[in-house]
């Protein structure tokens, strides 16, 4: 499906809240909504010039990609990316995912970086479609909220180090440190890696900080990515 969003420019939003906070919002053109005739309370959607639709149940659950339909979807224009080199004049805490694959993952730290205002986020190549419905249904509303940009993560992060930004890589590796010690900076890129291989090898260099968040780590193997990014954008968000 994720050829025919790209073709067609536009990604579905599904749930209640999920569409309720996205029209709230207003930074994402929202093309039409469609609806079970079967749903319940929608007053909301009087709020908003969008052009409705109903449709049958059977019809709308072969649209649906939830078990538990709410009985509302919105047809949405996928935002463009944003200008990369705009991106790098910038200032505060942007997002870099290396080949995040779990849509619920992706998803809430899309939401997460969104509540701490983050600057934008990256989506390294592997990384899950951002749009992808279930992605969309994790953040909450929080889809398009934020500046962003896809690609090669190593050629990008590069040219944002050439401008000064503290390259920040979330590692348990030799040689980390503690995420308590770091001082944030103005204008701080955070890594997160992959779910089970971490941080690709060629994004570490001897310019960037290793970044590890202790904790018991008897007691687990490692923090969910979401969760990690999390507590990293709690950190450096203080500036």
């Amino acid at each position: 499906m994720g050829k025919y969003r790209k073709r067609e420019g536009l990604f579905l939003a599904e749930g209640v809240r999920c569409v309720e906070q996205i029209l709230e919002n207003g930074i994402v053109t929202v093309e039409e909504l469609l609806l079970d005739k079967t749903a319940g309370d929608i007053s909301f959607l009087k709020r908003f010039d969008v052009p409705v639709y109903e449709l049958e149940s059977e019809d709308f659950l072969s649209i649906s990609d939830t078990e538990n339909s709410q009985g509302i979807i919105a047809v949405c224009q996928i935002p463009f990316e944003a200008n990369v080199d705009e991106l790098v004049l910038s200032e505060g805490v942007i997002i870099a995912t290396d080949a995040i694959q779990d849509p619920g993952n992706l998803g809430t730290m899309i939401r997460t970086a969104s509540w701490f205002d983050a600057s934008g986020i990256i989506f390294g190549t592997g990384t899950v479609d951002s749009f992808h419905p279930k992605v969309v249904r994790s953040t909450a509303g929080a889809t398009g909220r934020l500046a962003y940009q896809s690609g090669d993560l190593s050629k990008m992060i590069n040219e944002f180090e050439e401008h000064g930004w503290d390259i920040v890589l979330m590692d348990r590796g030799e040689g980390s440190i503690n995420l308590k010690e770091v001082v944030p900076d103005r204008r701080t890129l955070i890594v997160v890696g992959n779910e089970g291989r971490g941080i690709t090898g060629k994004l570490f260099t001897s310019t960037r900080k290793k970044v590890r968040i202790d904790g018991k780590s008897e007691a687990v193997e490692s923090l969910n990515a979401a969760v990690a990014t999390s507590i990293a954008l709690y950190h450096f968000a203080k500036v």
